[in-house]
């Protein structure tokens, strides 16, 4: 006798084919996501190869040119000797009784010996100024490429920082929060690339703007808290003529340096960023209510490697400089006003729109 196989049929409820349907996604974003982690590892990875040849080539022809400057050196050390030789003669000369012994001849072969050497001697000095010169637009270049490389890499490392939180919040489950943080996340990659663009060109990208594109991408998180520092933002209404990219990073230098050298605990911190115009400027100003500069400090705070914080072990002395160097860029001014007495303030003055 056969036995009668009942089919039965299994369905799922619909939550439960909806939370693998967003299983599947999410999967989907995680594998996008590392593939895009992992392309930007490897451009950068080449990035330093070019950078590390471009060092090699500078640094073999610093080489050249030295060995070319100890060689002239050592050239006019001759014709030094020579001219040692020439000038006893000249002195000889002055006695009446040895010039009175030689013949006009001699003489005018004499001169012309040594109209020669100097001649000679003068060209071989112009020379050695000229290569001299050119050794030190070489470290200048060097010192340049040093510090786009210490810039660089200190944006990456704040954009990695970025988006290696947002695929955490992503890993725990926190998809609502990573939602939330991706616009902004978008805008930093934005940037990033067009301060790329703007080192790898050396040009300045003007777009027009308000404060607000800037203000609301800034990292303002409190290391080992949920806080994040207080801003007060006025004249969000005022439109800028600038680099967005490059002014982020102003702005978030400027931030930065708040955080670590006002001396207060981060949660007490307050930014105020104030955009004004008058007829021949827009005004930016940041400031905190930290301590301020030290008065002794405060002429060379935009110096290469200078550090005027009262903590000053924390940093390198590169965040001024490069702040200065990107308003500079823009035919803007920066300084530090020392009338303030609140804390820290910085004035950016930019051409108007």
């Amino acid at each position: 006798m056969e036995k009668k196989v009942e089919k039965i049929e299994v369905k799922l409820d619909p939550k439960v084919q909806e939370l693998f349907a967003r299983l599947e996604e999410e999967r989907a974003e995680n594998a996008r996501l590392t593939e895009e982690l992992n392309q930007l590892k490897s451009e950068k990875t080449k990035e330093k190869e070019v950078n590390s040849k471009k060092m090699a080539q500078q640094t073999k022809k610093k080489l050249l040119l030295q060995e070319q400057l100890q060689e002239k050196k050592l050239q006019e050390e001759v014709i030094d000797s020579k001219q040692a030789r020439i000038d006893g003669l000249r002195d000889s000369l002055n006695d009446q009784q040895e010039i009175h012994a030689l013949d006009s001849k001699s003489l005018n072969e004499l001169k012309a010996t040594l109209d020669t050497l100097i001649t000679s001697r003068n060209k071989r000095i112009e020379l050695i100024n000229k290569l001299t010169e050119k050794n030190q637009d070489l470290m200048q270049d060097n010192e340049n490429l040093k510090f786009t490389r210490t810039a660089f890499a200190h944006d990456l490392r704040s954009l990695m920082s970025s988006i290696l939180g947002t695929i955490t919040l992503i890993d725990l489950g926190e998809e609502e929060v990573a939602k939330t943080l991706m616009p902004s996340l978008v805008d930093k990659c934005h940037i990033f690339m067009n301060l790329l663009n703007t080192i790898n060109s050396n040009e300045i990208m003007k777009e027009t703007f308000s404060i607000d594109g800037i203000t609301s991408i800034l990292n303002l998180d409190i290391e080992g808290s949920k806080k994040k520092i207080k801003t007060e933002v006025s004249g969000n209404d005022i439109q800028l003529i600038a680099d967005r990219a490059a002014l982020y990073d102003v702005v978030q230098n400027l931030i930065n340096n708040s955080v670590k050298y006002s001396n207060l605990d981060p949660q007490k911190l307050v930014i105020n960023i104030d955009i004004s115009q008058d007829e021949n400027d827009t005004i930016i100003q940041v400031a905190d209510n930290g301590v301020g500069i030290p008065v002794d400090k405060r002429e060379n705070i935009f110096d290469l490697y200078d550090r005027a914080g009262v903590n000053d072990n924390k940093g390198k002395g590169i965040g001024l400089y490069m702040v200065h160097k990107m308003i500079e860029n823009h035919g803007g001014t920066i300084e530090y006003n020392d009338n303030y007495k609140q804390g820290a303030q910085f004035i950016i003055k930019l051409p108007p729109v």
